[in-house]
């Protein structure tokens, strides 16, 4: 899910039964003490490679059904606890979205009477923000928490609550009337914070607030970093850079759920190298080129929070019943080619199914979703099919690489 600019392998061993039959085999001669401990010494081997640095960066998720409608959402669970205590709660069905930033959790998805500090603008007020999807708005307060993510920890992150009721919610940020299909977004997209450059507070759509028991006021003028969201990666102290994001293929027509990883930073570790990834190079706003029957579109973006690919067409049929999406039967497969700021290319194919029966046969996760964009629109999104089969990192905006310095985000690599 894209939000709108305010200026703003996975580490599993295999386990062989033969070759555990061959090790046992070749261990008969050896006294049972021994051969106990070459056992278990070789079983802790294939089960723990590497060291436990390399592992606590690899996170599993899954795309599937989020709990409150929706489907082909990337869904995490996050730990987050009172800044500096112990009292915590493990929060499910967080959808992972690389079009936005920050952690987002809806109110409701925390026990009654858990509460938070509040985080505090520059005039030492509750801060509150409103952030402008593309189709709808969160509005909530922002506070502190510590965050874990499988193994790694950021300590006072400033995340928002949404659907806050200790803050009054302004006319200029009114209630969208979409819902919310997860329990929350962990954005960890290309941006290091919500609110990009000077960060100057819009008329139309302002973003951060701060607030007293009876009203919430914007920010005026440059927002100073202290009191925005930032991206959580980067509050890391290792594998900080940026994410991995891997699954395997999806059967055709698609399954109830697939399961995959979130590997953190990149080139930190040699679970995270970029190998032979294609690499695409992003300008300054973020975006790329796509170059898609005969037509540029210079505002493309990959999303994992947007559960489909969105793009025009003319020559593609739409569904009769649910007539924003393509239905194409049998599945076709079509070409297009990403174009990075450096003008390296990327030729790269994708798939269009019948958007109606997935939907109607109730489709957790699908690598052949897409749904006609306005004929205007210069965007061609790459949404959450475009992750099945494929390992997709992404560099932080300012970020480098530890193997290679000159390297700096935005960056996403493509690997199959």
């Amino acid at each position: 899910m894209r939000a709108i600019n305010h200026g703003i392998r996975p580490l599993a061993a295999a386990f062989s039964f033969r070759k555990f039959q061959g090790l046992a085999h070749s261990l008969k001669r050896v006294p049972g003490r021994a051969a106990l401990g070459a056992v278990l010494l070789w079983l802790g081997c294939i089960l723990l490679p590497g060291t436990a640095g390399a592992a606590e960066n690899v996170v599993p998720v899954r795309m599937g059904l989020p709990p409150h409608g929706g489907f082909n959402r990337i869904l995490v669970s996050v730990k987050i606890c009172k800044p500096g205590t112990s009292q915590c709660v493990t929060v499910d069905d967080v959808m992972i979205d690389t079009g936005s930033t920050g952690l987002r959790l809806q109110a409701s998805a925390l026990p009654a009477g858990f509460t938070l500090p509040d985080a505090l603008g520059p005039d030492q007020k509750p801060l509150a923000e409103c952030l402008h999807f593309v189709s709808s708005r969160a509005w909530g307060g922002v506070v502190h928490a510590d965050l874990t993510l499988g193994g790694m920890s950021a300590q006072k992150l400033p995340i928002q609550v949404i659907g806050d009721a200790t803050r009054p919610r302004p006319d200029d940020c009114p209630p969208s009337a979409s819902a919310p299909t997860s329990n929350g977004t962990l954005g960890i997209g290309i941006r290091p914070f919500d609110c990009t450059g000077a960060c100057t507070a819009s008329a139309r759509m302002p973003l951060i607030y701060t607030c007293d028991a009876l009203s919430c006021a914007p920010l005026e003028g440059s927002v100073d970093q202290a009191y925005r969201l930032p991206n959580p990666v980067t509050r890391f102290n290792v594998h900080s850079n940026g994410i991995v994001l891997e699954f395997p293929d999806a059967p055709a027509g698609g399954a109830a759920a697939v399961k995959g990883t979130l590997t953190l930073g990149v080139e930190t570790a040699d679970n995270n190298r970029l190998g032979s990834a294609q690499r695409l190079m992003l300008g300054p706003n973020g975006l790329f080129t796509t170059l898609y029957d005969g037509r540029t579109y210079p505002g493309s973006y990959i999303d994992s929070g947007t559960a489909t690919y969105a793009f025009a067409d003319d020559q593609l049929p739409t569904c009769p019943i649910k007539t924003a999406g393509y239905c194409l039967q049998p599945t076709a497969t079509l070409d297009a080619t990403m174009v990075g700021r450096n003008q390296a290319t990327i030729p790269m194919t994708f798939k269009v199914g019948n958007y109606q029966t997935q939907r109607a046969n109730n489709v957790g996760a699908s690598d052949s979703l897409a749904v006609k964009a306005q004929p205007d629109s210069p965007a061609f999104v790459w949404g959450a099919p475009f992750f099945l089969g494929k390992r997709i990192f992404q560099l932080i905006d300012g970020q480098s690489l530890p193997t290679d310095g000159s390297v700096t985000g935005p960056l996403y690599a493509i690997a199959p």
